[in-house]
């Protein structure tokens, strides 16, 4: 596959100066060095002809999930880029747990449980002149700013094209909070690209706008820290500046720069990677999808908003950030915020929570575990309740005591198997709302309790003493090789 440890034939992007913001390069100088964490590609490769998503998925078929560096893409032109693609970053929860100062080993519940506190510990965002924006080191506008300049990827063989696979910024008429959501771009041209928008929040902005006939102003961001990113991909209530939320996450402000377009009617991020200024005009729709999605399938084509392009900034020695859609990356970077949101939301209105995981298995999104302290007869399906009210594409929500580790899914399907009632404790809600994900299932929800029954003599799990577990450690029971007889 022609990969290679770990200098980049390119100059890597300095380390950052004093009074910069943390970048995504901050973060992958922490894990360069490391093969099973960090690889490069140096041979000349092709995003567009799938040769950057045919070297991710042979190592996902392997089961090694290392964050590649392509050093030298090809842009959509078919000319050698400048920018480095970077991808399949959040592939691990170690790294998730590492970019937010935590602990590899404590990527289990510790991760979701410090993600329910970082969410509501918000970080006011700093304000700072264009001339203090590494993003703003290269600025290019008119005719130069050529969306077909950046290593746009095409991921799968049934892909409309090319996409841009990172973030969005807009906010409503007359408010002042920013919303940050992962959107497709498929550039049709260097000047205009179709947005595939599946947030609620930026599908209401997008409304709110054109009810006033208004282009509005939005921005793709593509690279910047992995913690920003994962501070923007909790499900935070209407109205939240997500610019606040990220710096919590970065546990340090958001430093914002005007932008090049608007001025300081719309900010910027100044310490991202790559930034694309451009606007909505209302009515104007374009083609777009299908698209590799979340679930392993292909979203269907539709009709979609058009962003026009009106600049395009990016930092020396930018990086082109991109996610391998329908893996392990795609489901653990939100996958991971949503638990500590669901977390939050559901202590709050119940109690008694213990852990939250969405798993691999249910891409991410469509599946939770939850495990619980049970209070009270009918405690778990309360819990279930609250975790579908609360995030919209949950299909299914089995819930255990707090013995049954959520992350260890032989677990849970063991109290699925040994608890459940099936007459008693699944529960199929209908007509939730309508299906908003590209699987077309419906809008059916089901629920599990498979929580210990409490209302009927039933056993007791086997279990060795705990005293007995802490007194025996296997290091010093176990013989050594070449030591026993």
């Amino acid at each position: 596959m022609g990969m290679h440890m770990p200098q980049s034939s390119k100059t890597r992007p300095k380390t950052r100066s004093k009074g910069e913001g943390k970048s995504l390069s901050d973060y992958l100088d922490q894990i360069r060095g490391n093969p099973a964490e960090f690889q490069t590609v140096t041979r000349t490769v092709n995003p567009m002809d799938f040769d950057v998503t045919a070297v991710l998925k042979h190592l996902d078929n392997r089961g090694e999930y290392p964050t590649v560096q392509f050093d030298n893409p090809l842009n959509m032109h078919g000319e050698p880029s400048e920018f480095p693609i970077v991808a399949n970053l959040w592939a691990t929860r170690e790294r998730c747990a590492e970019a937010v100062g935590l602990p590899r080993s404590k990527a289990g519940s510790e991760l979701g449980s410090l993600f329910s506190r970082y969410v509501d510990r918000k970080i006011k965002p700093v304000v700072v002149g264009s001339d203090r924006a590494p993003v703003h080191a290269n600025v290019l506008q008119g005719e130069k700013a050529d969306m077909w300049m950046l290593p746009a990827v095409h991921h799968f063989e049934m892909d409309l094209g090319g996409v841009l696979t990172m973030g969005l910024v807009a906010h409503p008429p007359g408010e002042d909070f920013y919303n940050v959501t992962f959107v497709k771009t498929f550039p049709e041209s260097g000047h205009r690209g179709g947005l595939t928008i599946h947030s609620t929040h930026m599908s209401r902005i997008t409304r709110l706008w054109a009810n006033r006939g208004e282009r509005f102003p939005v921005i793709n961001v593509l690279g910047h820290h992995p913690a920003f990113w994962l501070g923007t991909l909790n499900t935070t209530p209407w109205g939240d500046n997500e610019y606040a939320t990220a710096g919590a996450f970065l546990q340090e402000p958001v430093r914002l720069a005007p932008s090049v377009t608007w001025g300081k009617d719309f900010l910027v991020p100044a310490d991202a990677e790559i930034i694309i200024e451009g606007e909505i005009a209302p009515g104007n729709r374009t083609i777009v999808d299908p698209f590799g999605e979340i679930s392993g399938q292909y979203q269907p084509q539709q009709l979609a908003p058009v962003m026009e392009v009106t600049a395009i900034t990016y930092r020396d020695g930018a990086l082109f950030q991109d996610v391998f859609s329908g893996h392990r990356e795609h489901m653990l970077m939100a996958s991971v915020p949503r638990e500590g949101t669901i977390y939050n939301h559901v202590q709050q209105k119940v109690g008694n929570v213990i852990a939250v995981h969405l798993p691999y298995s249910g891409c991410g999104r469509f599946t939770a575990y939850i495990s619980i302290k049970n209070s009270f007869e009918g405690h778990a399906k309360q819990v279930a309740l609250q975790a579908i009210a609360h995030v919209h594409n949950l299909h299914v929500v089995v819930v255990v005591d707090e013995d049954i580790d959520v992350f260890n899914e032989e677990q849970v399907l063991w109290a699925a198997n040994t608890y459940v009632d099936p007459d008693r404790d699944i529960d199929l809600i209908k007509n939730v709302r309508a299906p908003s994900d590209p699987r077309g299932i419906g809008s059916s929800r089901v629920i599990f309790d498979a929580t210990r029954p409490t209302h009927i003599p039933f056993p007791t799990r086997l279990r060795v003493p705990p005293n007995a577990m802490a007194r025996v450690k296997l290091e010093e029971w176990l013989d050594q090789p070449g030591k026993g007889k």
